[in-house]
């Protein structure tokens, strides 16, 4: 499966992952695709890029990470009104009953986990992308 939605649009992606393995990994999947991706280490970082005026079409937001979290960096993104449409899809090592809701109850708009499907990876995305645009 290739990723590309619409010809001539490209996507801008942000993933906020702590884990340079998992960096590569999602790196290598939108090599091919029309998916312009930037990386950050945590919640924090992603924060100051939306505050310099970096604009996204999709996060991919690890859960767990240092310093700000993934449920964190969400709440202190909705809180901007300049945000409400930002897409936020949790991507997260937990799979137990009740995770999703949690992540959709802190803000988040999909969940993903890990280890990464890339079937999965690419429905969820398309089905938000192709929303948005």
């Amino acid at each position: 499966m290739t990723l590309e939605f619409k010809k001539g649009e490209n996507y801008n992606v942000i993933l906020v992952e702590d884990n340079v393995d998992h960096q590569r990994l999602i790196k290598e999947l939108f090599k091919k695709s029309n998916i312009n991706l930037d990386i950050v280490f945590n919640g924090q970082e992603l924060l100051v890029k939306l505050k310099q005026g970096w604009k996204y079409d999709l996060v991919l937001m690890d859960i767990q990470m240092p310093m700000m979290n993934g449920y964190e960096a969400t709440k202190a993104i909705r809180k901007d009104p300049r945000n409400k449409d930002l897409i936020i899809i949790g991507v997260t090592a937990f799979a137990l009953d009740g995770d999703r809701q949690v992540a959709m109850s802190k803000g988040m708009n999909d969940y993903i986990t890990k280890p990464i499907d890339k079937e999965t990876l690419f429905e969820v995305l398309s089905r938000h992308l192709v929303l948005k645009k």
